[in-house]
């Protein structure tokens, strides 16, 4: 909060913001539903109104000319709230609960839900700069999820070791040029950005063509996270007496 000297030292490092769990359950909730209730048909109309499909912003493919007048405006949003499956849910879950939690304590409800919804649109404008005719349904909150990875690497990652779990959330935000410079945070970029290296190279031949990774969005994201926190972050340095 503004004029605060000090965060409160009640935070525990298992207190996972509501706003996060919210997130999860929209999640999860959509794909149940699209799951165990939507028809065939139903779902297929979903996929292709939510879904982002990069060729249709520029093709007259059979299949864009079934899309709503409206779904080329929301799918760079919309994406991310569909899954593949469960699996994919599950994973996205599990890393948005330990990214998001750090990132939504700073932030704030409203500002955590600008942030993860910019990271879910840098992610899909990457995709799509890089897929243009693609005519292939891209989903999944991986945008949102690198995009919290990227914020997080700016106060977080840096700071274990020299704060105390619980309090990792206030730690002083570093520069762009000190995140790089700490061997912590470049040992996480660089796994990360090799990680989406292999994907991008060999995902295709692991996965098969319908289960590769959009790689891609995951770069957007995180880039956007991690070179844009500073315009959300307002606690400039809470606690710096600390070090």
């Amino acid at each position: 909060m503004s004029g605060e000297s000090r965060p409160p030292r009640s935070v525990s490092p298992v207190n996972v913001p509501g706003i996060v769990l919210a997130l999860i359950a929209i999640f999860a909730g959509i794909h149940w539903l699209r799951t165990s209730w939507l028809s065939p048909e139903n779902d297929v109309w979903t996929l292709v109104n939510f879904a982002l499909i990069p060729g249709c912003y520029s093709d007259l493919d059979q299949i864009c000319a079934l899309r709503e007048s409206w779904a080329g405006l929301i799918s760079p949003l919309s994406h991310a709230f569909l899954h593949g499956d469960w699996t994919h849910f599950a994973t996205n879950a599990v890393w948005l609960l330990a990214f998001g939690t750090p990132v939504a304590r700073r932030l704030g409800t409203g500002g955590f839900l600008i942030f993860s919804a910019l990271g879910a649109m840098a992610g899909a404008a990457l995709f799509y700069a890089l897929n243009p005719t693609l005519i292939q349904p891209m989903i999944g909150a991986s945008g949102v999820v690198s995009a919290l990875m990227g914020g997080a690497a700016r106060f977080a990652l840096g700071s274990m070791g020299r704060l105390q779990s619980s309090d990792v959330a206030y730690a002083p935000r570093l520069s762009i040029r000190q995140s790089l410079s700490d061997r912590t945070i470049l040992f996480f970029i660089l796994i990360f950005f090799g990680t989406n290296l292999l994907l991008g190279s060999a995902g295709g031949a692991i996965f098969g063509e319908a289960g590769a990774i959009a790689w891609e969005a995951h770069v957007g994201g995180f880039l956007f996270g991690f070179l844009g926190f500073a315009l959300f972050d307002r606690r400039q340095h809470i606690w710096q007496e600390r070090f």
